[in-house]
């Protein structure tokens, strides 16, 4: 008996979040997009890749689709990362839209795509808009970037990743005609491998398993 009751004692304890990353259960989340510091300006214009890269160096990983919705819809399934009903200006989503010049992105990282992608980006840091988080406290899910995920569910393309929730100036046009959901606006056609498209209001947030 005293034996079982030492070797009790001596178990290490539960896994737990870190401060900076939110307790879903099965994972953790990052608060804020990358790189999940509150008062700094998320990372644009990234490729899956880039994400995926950075999170694993950060001892993460890139969130799956799955986990994303779950975190920005909570159990009780909500359209927007704050409730059922959609708030103008709660998140940083309603900026004027600035018509990219895609030739000059594809140039990145030479100076003139750093300059168009500079030109276009109109993020806010992290935190800023205190409306825009969820009840468990995950922020930006909508608005400000829109965020890079490993796909797990059924899209009109067959990429590896989708980008979900809306950017600095909307939601995609797969909300466009039918009742607006924050958490359900996907943009599942770009590729996000390095070597191919890349567009200049992604960003991502990294995951890991509990």
């Amino acid at each position: 008996m005293i034996i079982i009751i030492m070797i009790i004692c001596f178990l290490p304890p539960a896994f737990a979040c870190s401060p900076d990353m939110v307790d879903f259960d099965t994972f953790c989340i990052d608060r804020y997009e990358a790189p999940n510091q509150y008062g700094q300006r998320p990372f644009v214009a990234q490729t899956a890749t880039d994400g995926e890269e950075w999170c694993q160096a950060h001892s993460k990983r890139l969130c799956r689709e799955s986990e994303w919705l779950l975190a920005c819809e909570g159990a009780e399934k909500r359209k927007h990362p704050y409730g059922s009903s959609y708030i103008p200006h709660a998140c940083n989503d309603q900026k004027v839209w600035r018509e990219p010049r895609w030739s000059l992105i594809q140039k990145f990282p030479l100076p003139i795509g750093q300059a168009e992608i500079a030109r276009l980006n109109q993020v806010e840091a992290s935190g800023n808009f205190v409306e825009c988080s969820t009840p468990e406290g995950v922020y930006d899910l909508g608005g400000n970037v829109s965020e890079w995920v490993l796909r797990t569910e059924p899209h009109t393309t067959n990429h590896a990743h989708v980008m979900m929730g809306c950017y600095w100036s909307g939601c995609y046009a797969e909300n466009r005609g039918k009742e607006l959901s924050i958490c359900r606006g996907t943009n599942a056609g770009h590729p996000g491998v390095r070597g191919q498209f890349r567009t200049y209001e992604a960003g991502f947030r990294c995951c890991k398993d509990k």
